[in-house]
């Protein structure tokens, strides 16, 4: 039941003051109207059905149809609803109608029960139904019944749902299907986000098609699309504006790949940057991708054609929107900022949302909520500008020089004489402020420096820190003044479309160099007061050259509730790693799900329909050293365990590690023990997509990763048939956010440890345990060769979480009899005939 509220809430105007003058017209006596309501509750039409008094007008038959509201007045009096209403309002209730009270004058709304959602009712992933009949071999899985059940009731009823999905339970089919159901009955979206690009791809390229097929009919049709960022999208406009400036703009080398930008937005697609067969480099790429500072929208002469916008616009007809973390999170930025929560922002507007892969959505949600600043970044906006005698200022001086009159003549001499000495003057002081942050950073024994309170009093600032902070900021606030100064000008003299897209580009950059002086006062001279915030400094790049400073709140869980649970009607959060030792605690106290009321309303575990004890063993050596307190020792170890394995295996091996440096130390240790005889795949040697695809093309690969392959690396098959965790994937304490985290805990009186590292430990241990087995044919080993799983009190805890595969304890020894005589068991291992093929499975 609702509280009264404003007509202006929740009926348009003119709705309004139809009622009012219809009230009028009956002298101010009772009547009643049957009105019309949009999506979000709001009455969009009304009409007149009788005057007197409602019980009698209520009891006439047809007088409302499912979907309607029925209204009437209380004359003169409060809008508090009497016996009868609530008696007539449960009766409209179930016929799918909502019921309402207005004062005379239309100007308050008491919403006794709102109109009913059409409900959904899900039985197409039987053995019998649609989606059987489109595969042909129907599998069917109960836990994926039972799952899609669940979400359907969320549909229904409302509410957080927090439902952890085993590997093979079929997840996206329980969501979509009750999802797309929804759509058909109340004409109303769901968004889906995910965290990784396999999984969107999926998704669109694979699960959405089948259900298309199955579900369509003659009155339906499934739509569905996915939506990218901004800068994912080619933009017509600035790809003209390159190729009209390439002599000015780019340097010459890159000609060739605007040339090839050019032939492909001709015949592609959808314009993004996955449909190019080969990626342009960034400095072009930065040229011509779409942005949202840039952008004229409607003014744009490429609007109708262009890719952004036609993306847009099939998300907002489209049934299912596929999104990413990163861009839900934009989304929600940009919605708090501007307070919207009812139109278009990022994404179209939506009440029901899926969060696949939702364990990833708090660290997503920090990057974007926080701010982040590269001496990389900062170096190439400034050669947007200017480079080698190319860029933007040297574009502009050239339109200058064409314009050839006096207020021409007057802004070139302005860009010469002041805009490129500024630009000088930026790049010296930023150069000197990010080696200045560099060398304070190499102080440190890692490759990353907390900024907390302290750091205001350090000697840095005295050393020259202040200087190069002033000199930074004041350079880009003069190069600020002279651009505006020109694009004043040269907007006096209506400029050609050419010359107006070249101010856009310039303003553009002028407001991320603001963005970028934000950003380094919020990290190194913050503001007291506001909520609290943690802050670093860390090397960057793949050689640590660089240098990134980051801001980001230390507590999202309020936030989080705020933004996404509180508002929402229906929130379906799963992965296949939610829950620590069959607990949801921890992923609920970091979303803010744990604080009362709680919106959660169910919270289930759907378990594989894989046997695992027949087709995985899990093997855990008792004799491994202890990485913390011998990091040589266990590196040996782990070498004699890969090698070992791969004579046993026939290779077919992942090994996961949790630091580069063991990675590289192991990987090169392995490579001198077996040389060429098996395919070494090491992460950084290659993209992680062309690791993937040499590892399940080979059959027989070892590929070593950190922690990227942990989880979202899918390779059913006996391509891989065996895993290697080297060690337990605890948090590193001393990292920035991680260590507040765990000051906050401490101040609480909180273990930090039991309740943030070990359960997050937990999870990861379960994503990388979950790599191996995909499939009810896949068969393999997985290893831990952590000692501490076995000595420590809480190594049960870690492994209670895990899949129930038939396990092995003991000497290495003796686990790696056990291996041999598993992978003979299932013909595998050196003699395995496709030991050299890959076998898709």
């Amino acid at each position: 039941m609702d509280t009264s509220s404003g007509s202006g809430e929740r009926i348009l105007p003119d709705v309004a003051a139809f009622l009012a003058a219809e009230i009028a017209g009956a002298g101010g006596r009772e009547v009643c109207f049957v009105a019309k309501v949009d999506d979000d509750g709001r009455i969009t039409q009304a009409r007149t059905v009788a005057r007197g008094t409602p019980d009698m007008v209520l009891a006439l038959p047809g007088v409302a149809d499912s979907g309607e509201m029925l209204l009437h007045n209380h004359p003169g009096g409060p809008l508090e609803p009497s016996v009868t209403d609530l008696s007539i309002a449960a009766t409209l209730h179930d016929s799918g109608i909502g019921f309402g009270i207005i004062d005379n004058e239309a100007g308050h709304l008491y919403v006794v029960t709102e109109v009913p959602r059409a409900k959904v009712l899900v039985e197409t992933l039987g053995e019998d139904g649609p989606i059987g009949k489109v595969l042909g071999h129907y599998e069917d899985r109960p836990s994926q019944r039972d799952m899609s059940a669940y979400v359907t009731d969320a549909y229904n009823d409302g509410g957080v749902q927090v439902l952890e999905a085993g590997t093979g339970v079929g997840k996206s089919f329980a969501y979509l299907v009750p999802a797309l159901a929804w759509a058909r009955l109340n004409g109303e979206r769901t968004v889906v986000s995910t965290n990784t690009i396999n999984l969107q791809e999926q998704l669109v390229g694979k699960d959405l098609p089948l259900l298309r097929t199955a579900l369509s009919d003659g009155e339906y049709t499934p739509s569905f699309a996915m939506l990218k960022g901004w800068r994912n999208y080619l933009c017509l406009a600035r790809l003209e504006q390159a190729g009209g400036g390439q002599q000015t703009l780019l340097e010459e080398g890159r000609h060739d790949e605007l040339m090839v930008l050019m032939e492909w937005a001709g015949r592609t697609g959808d314009g993004s940057l996955s449909d190019l067969p080969v990626a342009p480099s960034p400095d072009v790429w930065e040229e011509v991708s779409a942005e949202s500072d840039l952008c004229p929208r409607l003014k744009c002469r490429h609007f109708d054609k262009c890719f952004l916008f036609r993306a847009r616009r099939r998300a907002a007809e489209a049934d299912i929107v596929v999104v990413n973390h990163h861009l839900l999170a934009s989304d929600l930025a940009v919605r708090q900022a501007q307070d919207n929560w009812q139109d278009a922002a990022v994404l179209p507007p939506y009440r029901r949302l899926i969060l696949d892969e939702a364990h990833h959505l708090e660290d997503v949600a920090a990057g974007h909520l926080g701010v982040h600043v590269t001496s990389r970044g900062v170096v190439r906006l400034l050669s947007r500008l200017e480079r080698n005698g190319r860029g933007l200022v040297p574009t502009l001086a050239q339109e200058l020089v064409l314009q050839d009159d006096l207020l021409g003549r007057a802004s070139l001499d302005l860009v010469r004489e002041r805009l490129q000495p500024a630009l000088i003057r930026a790049r010296q002081a930023s150069e000197g402020l990010f080696q200045r942050l560099f060398d304070r950073i190499e102080q440190e024994s890692g490759n990353t420096l907390r900024l907390t309170d302290e750091f205001a009093t350090e000697p840095v600032w005295d050393e020259g820190l202040t200087a190069d902070l002033d000199g930074a900021i004041t350079s880009f606030r003069h190069i600020r003044d002279h651009v505006e100064t020109v694009a004043d000008r040269l907007l006096e003299a209506e400029p050609s479309e050419r010359r107006q897209q070249l101010i856009q580009e310039l303003r553009g950059v002028i407001r991320r160099l603001e963005s970028i002086t934000d950003g380094l006062n919020r990290t190194l001279r913050p503001a007291s007061g506001g909520p609290a915030t943690v802050r670093w400094l860390a090397q960057a790049g793949k050689r640590g050259t660089h240098v990134r400073m980051s801001a980001v709140p230390l507590d999202l869980a309020p936030l989080l509730r705020d933004l996404i649970f509180d508002r929402l009607e229906t929130v379906a959060l799963t992965s296949a790693t939610l829950a620590a030792s069959g607990d949801f605690g921890f992923l609920e106290s970091r979303l803010g799900l744990d604080q009362p009321p709680s919106p959660v309303t169910v919270r289930e575990i759907f378990p594989s329909p894989f046997d695992y004890r027949e087709q995985c063993l899990f093997g855990v050596p008792d004799d491994m050293p202890d990485p913390r307190e011998d990091q040589a020792a266990h590196d040996q170890a782990v070498c004699r365990v890969v090698v070992d394995l791969a004579h046993a295996s026939g290779g077919g091996i992942f090994v996961l590690f949790t630091s580069h440096a063991a990675l590289r130390r192991v990987a090169l240790a392995v490579r001198n023990q077996l040389g060429t005889r098996w395919p070494l795949l090491v992460q950084g040697e290659a993209p992680r997509e062309t690791l993937l695809k040499r590892f399940r093309d080979t059959g027989n690969g070892i590929l070593f990763g950190t922690d990227s392959f942990w989880e979202g690396v899918d390779v059913p098959g006996n391509a891989l048939r065996a895993l290697v965790l080297t060690k337990l994937p605890f948090k590193v304490p001393s990292e920035p956010v991680t260590a507040a985290r765990l000051e906050r805990l401490a101040e609480q009186d909180i273990d930090g440890f039991m309740h943030y590292l070990l359960p997050h430990a937990a999870l990861k241990l379960k994503q990388g345990f979950g790599r191996l087995i995909r499939s009810r044919r896949d068969v393999g080993v997985v290893l831990l060769l952590d000692p501490r799983v076995n000595r420590k009190r809480y190594g049960p805890l870690m492994l209670e979480s895990l899949p129930s595969a038939d396990r092995a304890t003991g000497s290495w020894s003796d686990i790696l009899s056990r291996c041999e005589d598993f992978f003979a068991r299932h013909g595998l291992g050196e003699a395995w005939p496709g030991a050299a093929e890959h076998d898709t499975g």
